[in-house]
Parts: structure tokens; sequence; C-alpha cells
């Protein structure tokens, strides 16, 4: 989400200055008195402890304009509508909701060895088909984050190590778009251990929670979960970054023995391997370059847009596996007009290749992901700090391996979306 981003850097820095806590061997660690009360800006302290608390959020309502076929609740490309299909010919949806609304809380304990902390954060997101819209529109909340930290250690659910959210221009939409791991499959219970160094290093190391994913020849797009089969090796991150006051750069690795093993006898296995290159650059005044470009083999959902079906091509009746070659960039610039009103352009490329040889049929190959492309701009205006009201255009292209030339599988995505935030 983006304003999860915001509070992903603020986390970032204070694991970092725990961290130089740590390995200098601080022996004892004060709270410091804030406004409020707390330890840190906005908290308050827990009576008889020395437990600092804040309480933060917002309620966010946006109202969504689709010009060719329906999209979902937030921008999903690689559910864009095929052209076509009975879905395509449904234009011009229009919907409100507010689920993108959260409430979180977040805790500071003075130790030894740095903040002892905790942040837990719900949103509205959870799956929800019993309502209709004319009724209450119930909605039912969802864990996103839930995660705690001692000086370098960080443990719980929090943004993969492969997200690189300051890397992300912002948007009215809580989707990171084109080839990146955005707001729509960066959440991953970890075990994670970030190495401070002078000079603005640093270096961090994570065990992600695994799940094979990919496209069958014959069950179409799968997970671990939908065939019922356990994974047995966890994901591996790591990233070496470096900040400076022009911005920063970071250079990210993850590997993932992808092996499928069912109940019902279904076997194969293969790895999955990518790189990738993120960072920003700070140009006239509070303005910014924001980019990432990966590369890697059966990335999935660490390349959002592709998602599950970017993962293992399969035949699992056989036993046969492929990991596709795929890359994809992201760039974009955020420019302030003024002190409280910005606008951001976006843009991505991602592509997929094919085994023919596993995904031999029309129908196998119409769900395969070839190639996205894709921009966004918006206006964003905050009359006071708390309050973010925003427009944005979003066009999206996905086209799959199904089909060429006249006749190849091809959606094309335009919509309309404005916000209004309202942050405590």
């Amino acid at each position: 989400m983006t304003k999860s981003r915001k509070l992903s850097v603020v986390t970032a820095l204070g694991s970092l200055t725990a961290a130089v806590a740590l390995l200098a061997g601080s022996p004892d660690a004060k709270a410091q008195t804030a406004p409020g009360g707390g330890s840190f800006p906005g908290s308050f302290l827990v009576p008889g402890t020395n437990t600092s608390v804040k309480i933060g959020g917002f309620a966010k309502v946006v109202g969504i304009y689709d010009m060719d076929a329906a999209g979902g609740d937030v921008v999903s490309v690689g559910a864009i509508s095929l052209r076509g299909s009975a879905a395509y010919q449904l234009h011009g949806a229009t919907r409100l909701h507010a689920r993108q609304s959260n409430i979180n809380i977040d805790t500071r304990t003075p130790t030894a060895y740095g903040d002892l902390t905790t942040f837990v954060l719900f949103d509205a997101f959870g799956q929800n088909t019993s309502e209709t819209q004319n009724a209450s529109t119930t909605q039912n909340a969802r864990l996103v984050y839930a995660y705690g930290t001692l000086g370098p250690f960080l443990a719980g659910q929090w943004v993969s190590l492969w997200a690189d959210t300051d890397a992300i221009p912002e948007s009215v939409d809580p989707t990171g778009f084109i080839s990146v791991m955005d707001g729509l499959t960066n959440r991953a219970p970890q075990f994670r251990y970030t190495f401070a160094a002078p000079g603005g290093f640093s270096a961090a190391a994570s065990i992600e929670n695994p799940e094979a994913e990919g496209r069958d020849l014959a069950a179409g797009n799968f997970t671990t979960s939908s065939l019922g089969g356990i994974d047995r090796y966890p994901n591996f991150v790591a990233r070496a970054r470096i900040d400076q006051a022009w911005g920063h750069i970071a250079a990210t690795v993850n590997y993932r023995d992808m092996k499928i093993m069912t109940a019902t006898g279904l076997r194969t296995s293969k790895s999955s391997y990518g790189g990738q290159l993120s960072g920003h650059l700070n140009t006239f005044g509070k303005d910014a370059l924001k980019a990432t470009a990966m590369w890697g083999k059966a990335l999935g959902h660490y390349m959002a847009d592709l998602g599950t079906q970017g993962g293992l091509q399969t035949n699992l009746a056989l036993g046969e596996a492929a990991a596709p070659n795929q890359y994809g960039i992201n760039v974009g610039y955020t420019h302030w007009w003024t002190g409280s009103l910005r606008s951001s352009l976006d843009a991505g490329y991602s592509f997929s290749s094919l085994d023919h040889g596993i995904l031999t049929t029309a129908a196998s190959q119409n769900g395969a992901e070839k190639r996205h492309t894709g921009g966004r701009v918006n206006l964003i205006w905050s009359p006071v700090p708390q309050v973010d009201l925003g427009i944005e255009y979003d066009y999206a292209r996905r086209v799959v391996w199904s089909g060429s030339g006249a006749t190849q599988a091809v959606g094309n995505f335009h919509r309309l979306e404005v916000e209004s935030v309202f942050k405590f």
C-alpha cells in the first residue's frame, strides 16, 4: 500500500539505529520523551511500564471508473480481461470502496540492545463474497503486518526483503504497478537480520515463507495450497544497500526451491532465482527519480504483475516443469509543484518466456503471461499534512502467449481513480 511504504521507511530506519547500538555493545538504552509522553512522536507511555504505544492509520475512500473491462478494487495487470471474452464487453464500471482504510499499533520498549519494537496493522481487504454492495458493504478485516524487532533482528509478517518500496513512486492505487513487487504480494512471514555499517551501507538476509506457484497444462494456475501439497524449504533473499544524501541504491537476489509434492502423488522440482537493482535519486528540491530493474527465472509473485501464472510452467501429470526467463523495468518520477501539491509519473514493462514443449495447448497458453506494458500519472494535494486528495489515470496492456498477429490474445485497461485519505 502507498501509505504503508511511508511506515516501512520509518521502521527500517529505527531498525538500523537499533542495529548500530547492538553492534556497538550499548550497555543500556533509555526512553527519550517525545510530544505525547512516549519515546517517539505521537506515542504515549503505558502507565507503570517503559513501553510507548502509538495508534495510527487512516480512513480512505476511493472512486473508480474503468473505461474498458472492469477491474478489481486495486489494479491487477495479470487479471485484465482479454479481448473477445465476455467480461471484456462490460465497459464503464463505477465502484466506490473504503477497503484500503487501516489501523495500526506501534510499540517500543527500551532494552540494553536498543528498542524492542512491535508493529501490527489491519485493513479491510479480507475476503467477503456474501454481502451485496447496496447492503451494508461489510468487509472482513485482514492481517497485513505483524512483526517485532530487537536490534538487527526482525521476525514476523512484513514487507519481503525483495520489495524495495523506496524505489516505487507514490500512487493513488495502492499497488506498485508493473515490474515491481508491490502491495498485492509483498507481505511475507519471515526471519530477517540486518547489518548496518558506517557510511550508509547495510546488508540484510531473510528467510521467507515458501509457496510453489505456476501454471499447469491441465490444472491451470496453481499454488502449493491449491494442490493440497507441502513446501519443504523456505525462500532465501539477500540485499546490499547504500543510503546517501543523493538517494539510495540496492542490489537484491533471491532463491526458491519450488519442489511440488502432493498426497495424490504429483511430483516435480525446479529452482527459481532472480536479481534486482533498484533505487532513487534526489534531483531538484523534493523531486525524485525512482527505478527498479529485475531478471530471473519463474519469479512468480516476486514480480507482482506476473503473479502466480508467472511461476513454473508444468505438466504435473508427467512430472515435467520449466522455469521461464523473465525480466522487467519500472521507472517513475515525482515532482512537487508546491509544498503540498505533487505529481508522479510511472511506467513499466515486463516479459515472460514460454516453454512450448510443456504448455502445448491454446487453453494453457491463454493464461501464460507474455508481456505487460503500462503507465500511470497522478496529482495529489495535501491541504494539511493529515489529508491527501488525489486523482490518477492508469493504463495497462496485457498480452498472453495464445494466438499471434491479429488473433493475439490482448487486454487493454484504462482506469480513472480518485482518493480521499484522512490520517490519524
